[in-house]
Order: C-alpha cells, then structure tokens, then sequence
C-alpha cells in the first residue's frame, strides 16, 4: 500500500469537501438575498434543503478523510476501528477514508438507521 499516494488522496478529499461547502454556502447567501415570488418558495425551499444535505454529506466526508489521515499519521490506518482486523485494501482503494471493514461497516449502518 502506497502511504504517500493514500495521503494525498485524502488530502484532495478534504479539499473537495470544502471547495463543495464553500460554494454551497455561497450559493446559500445568495439565494438568501433573492426576493422570491410565493409560487417559488416552495422550489426554493426544496433546493435549500437538497444544498443543506449536500454540505452535511460534505462534512461528514471532510470529518472521515481527516480521521483517516491521523490514523495514517498515528500508523493505525487500514485497521477497522471496532474489529482492529485489516480493512482490505480494494476497500480502501475505493473509499481511502473508511474507519471500518465491510463486516462492521455493514453492522453500523444497521444499528445507525
């Protein structure tokens, strides 16, 4: 596993996330100084909330891959947070921020809904 590759990938993530929550945000603001008709409250309405669930998602995703890279640092990464089994690597080739194997993972995501 290529450490420096890895560190690099999380570090674009984060950078990602917050390109995404900055220009969320700023549409925010702008939207927020538009006078709007009452038939499009409700489509602006909508939109506000399909914006305020992407900057969430961009968040939590920012939190992960920032948890990753201490784990990285801390020399830790690539070891299931619950188990402390090996996350396999085309997991982590596919979502380099992931805390948990795929077993625990799924077991989470159950007990979370």
């Amino acid at each position: 596993m290529d450490l420096d590759a890895i560190k690099a990938d999380l570090e674009q993530i984060v950078r990602e996330a917050e390109a995404t929550i900055a220009v969320m945000e700023l549409e925010s603001e702008e939207a927020d100084e538009s006078p709007l008709e009452e038939e499009e409250l409700a489509a602006a309405q909508e939109e506000a909330e399909q914006e305020d669930a992407l900057v969430e998602a961009a968040q939590h995703r920012k939190t992960e891959a920032e948890a990753a890279l201490t784990r990285l640092e801390a020399g830790t990464y690539g070891v299931c947070i619950d188990c402390g089994e090996k996350i396999a690597e085309a997991r982590l080739e596919f979502r380099p921020e992931a805390s948990r194997c795929l077993a625990d993972q799924e077991k989470f995501e159950e007990n979370d809904v």
